[in-house]
């Protein structure tokens, strides 16, 4: 993931060798966490407060954007876990000045 341009990659991790996965008609800007269940990649793009999500085709080379998760308790997430048939995802809070009394939290939603 190149979060600047939204560009996904695959690597070989034989070799680390790269190349773009190709995902017709969208980019991934703020990417951030990724997360890869089955086919199913579940890319969060931090400053958006949203998941993109793709299904890939089998060999992971291109994919199908397939619906986005927004939630209005995400305040700039940026990984995601998965458990218990949810998706959990921390919250960065980039845009709220840290102090003693900062209260950090995660957020879970379903997976599509």
């Amino acid at each position: 993931m190149q979060s600047n341009t939204g560009i996904l990659f695959r690597v070989d991790p034989a070799t680390g060798a790269t190349r773009t996965v190709d995902v017709p008609g969208h980019t991934f800007t703020n990417g951030d966490g990724l997360l890869l269940v089955g086919r199913t990649l579940y890319v969060v793009q931090n400053r958006l407060n949203q998941i993109a999500v793709v299904r890939l085709r089998p060999d992971g080379t291109a994919g199908q954007l397939t619906g986005l998760i927004t939630d209005p308790h995400f305040d700039v997430p940026t990984t995601v876990a998965a458990a218990f048939g949810r998706l959990y995802l921390p919250n960065a809070r980039f845009t709220t000045p840290p102090t003693e009394s900062t209260s950090y939290t995660v957020v879970a939603v379903r997976p599509r």
